[in-house]
């Protein structure tokens, strides 16, 4: 696990529109995780990520977070909060 690849993940995310669609259709955490660190090659912890999302995203609040997305930030385009949630690992 680690903060390099909670980046890189995040990036690749942020640039691929088909992969946020992907994991929105898996739709939960159990299997968002799963797909990320077996399928993708993607290892970082849930603390990673925020802390991520968090930095690249310094005016959002950590209710915005939860509200838009149940806990961890989309890259932009960024959903709305009555978009489905989606939950990265």
């Amino acid at each position: 696990m680690s903060m390099e690849s909670a980046v890189a993940f995040y990036e690749c995310v942020e640039k691929d529109a088909a992969l946020r669609e992907k994991l929105r259709k898996l739709g939960s955490k159990e299997k968002v995780e799963p797909y990320v660190k077996n399928e993708l090659g993607y290892d970082f912890t849930e603390e990673e990520m925020r802390k991520v999302v968090f930095e690249r995203n310094p005016e959002m609040t950590e209710e915005d977070l939860k509200a838009v997305v149940g806990g961890v930030l989309l890259p932009e385009p960024r959903p709305k909060p009555s978009d489905p949630p989606l939950y990265y690992p």
